[in-house]
């Protein structure tokens, strides 16, 4: 089984197609439509509520869910597909959504968007809805990566593909 992991980097733009995946997920707020996302972050509650952006399936991590709680738990419930607990240093969204891939049985999984793979460029789509920009950009990055190639390393029966630009 394949699926493709949509994270937020200016690469994101590579992915053209849905054809040939089996389950598609974001990242905080998708940028198109997918199968679930994660959210992590009480920010991106904030803003989802604020702007009264369409629900999506959702893994909540437990203190983005507990945030739902002073909006109007209501909007997000049919939302809610379960929760997840990220790692307390450089786990992003897209590490945990990787993470929920392989276990929900993925083998194949090929992600977009993930800039910092490639490049120092931490830039993101969601920095429109909340900007939390790291103030080390360079440690965020290792750490990133770090965190990447243990993913990769403990679960050596997943081909994991970075897909973005390599210049």
């Amino acid at each position: 089984m394949n699926a493709a992991l949509l994270c937020n980097g200016p690469s994101r733009s590579l992915f053209t197609s849905t054809n040939g995946y089996n389950y598609l997920i974001g990242c905080n707020v998708p940028w198109r439509q997918v199968d679930s996302t994660v959210v992590l972050d009480v920010g991106m509650i904030q803003k989802w509520w604020k702007n009264k952006l369409p629900p999506v399936p959702t893994w909540f991590s437990e203190h983005a869910w507990r945030e739902t709680k002073f909006k109007n738990r209501e909007y997000f419930k049919d939302s809610f597909l379960g929760l997840v607990k990220p790692l307390p240093e450089y786990d992003s969204s897209g590490h945990v959504a990787c993470s929920k891939l392989i276990e929900l049985g993925y083998t194949e999984i090929d992600i977009y968007g993930c800039d910092s793979w490639f490049t120092s460029n931490t830039d993101s789509y969601t920095h429109q809805y909340n900007d939390t920009r790291p103030s080390d950009t360079s440690k965020h990055i290792i750490g990133w990566r770090n965190r990447w190639n243990t993913i990769i390393a403990n679960n050596p029966e997943v081909k994991i593909t970075f897909i973005g630009d390599t210049k």
